[in-house]
């Protein structure tokens, strides 16, 4: 247990540094671990320590940088038996062909490190992204939100989340059968991709409702993006006969004391005000209300 307490620690440390921070953080690895070596001797090694600032690099770093510092560090190793030590070798060769397996060993390491990266980052996707929309699923929609909530507080930045809810839905999967309401789902999941600014999020949070947060957006931008955004999905309902429409309950935050919960249970308000306000409409709303 403290063993992987103190594991998540550095790992928390290092997931929050930039990528200059984590080179700069490997270089003076390297440096002090070449520098250790060198005194201690050829008889007392630790160069192996040198798979330490590679596997950081290419975790933290990505692939490439991982192969700088397994050039690196063979050719540090390669310096300190070679030049400092003056290790005597039978064959002239010998140092420059003990250099080559080493950074042979080294690739080797960084590439199975960033594999295994790529594998448990796609794993990781999976769980948190619905199958049959393509959109993040209840549990990755509320991590990405919940950060972005946290950026806009420690920034005041404005915030806007809406919650959207299909009409008669259940009409088609009734007429036309659960594979038509999925295929109507799976088009759905397409559009509100397409529709959606990269810095958007949206996700499926069950059934027929969608939610959907828009980060550095007020009130008036929330409107002019929603007025555009229902035209194209009711586009997308009726160029394939699909008889649903669209209820929507948004709220755009501009207080720093705004959270996740606080907005979902507002934009449930107004989703629930306009569904029973007669639906295919939005409800609007800002947190704090405005002073009248």
């Amino acid at each position: 247990m403290a063993v992987n307490l103190v594991f998540d620690r550095i790992d928390a440390f290092l997931g929050r540094r930039s990528y200059a921070g984590i080179v700069i953080i490997c270089l003076l690895l390297a440096a002090l671990i070449a520098r250790i070596d060198a005194l201690t001797g050829y008889e007392i090694s630790i160069s192996i320590l040198f798979l330490l600032p590679i596997a950081i690099s290419t975790w933290y770093g990505g692939r490439h940088t991982g192969i700088f510092f397994s050039l690196l560090s063979a050719a540090l190793w390669l310096i300190i038996d070679d030049a400092i030590f003056e290790h005597p070798y039978a064959n002239v060769f010998a140092p420059y062909w003990n250099a080559a397996v080493r950074l042979c060993m080294f690739l080797l390491t960084g590439e199975l490190l960033h594999r295994l990266k790529m594998h448990l980052n796609a794993e990781r996707m999976l769980a948190r992204t619905d199958d049959l929309t393509g959109l993040l699923n209840v549990r990755g929609f509320t991590e990405q939100a919940e950060k972005l909530f946290g950026v806009s507080a420690r920034h005041n930045r404005n915030i806007t989340l809406a919650c959207v809810d299909l009409d008669n839905f259940r009409n088609v999967n009734e007429q036309s059968g659960q594979k038509e309401g999925d295929e109507l789902l799976r088009v759905l999941g397409e559009k509100i991709s397409s529709s959606l600014r990269a810095s958007d999020v949206a996700g499926r949070m069950g059934g027929d409702e969608f939610a959907i947060l828009l980060p550095e957006t007020d009130e008036t931008g929330a409107r002019s993006m929603f007025d555009a955004f229902r035209a194209a999905l009711l586009q997308e309902m009726q160029k394939n006969n699909w008889p649903v429409s669209f209820s929507m309950g948004v709220v755009s935050c501009n207080s720093p004391r705004a959270n996740l919960d606080d907005a979902i249970r507002i934009a449930d308000s107004l989703l629930y005000k306009a569904k029973t306000g007669g639906k295919n409409t939005d409800c609007f709303a800002s947190y704090p209300p405005a002073r009248q």
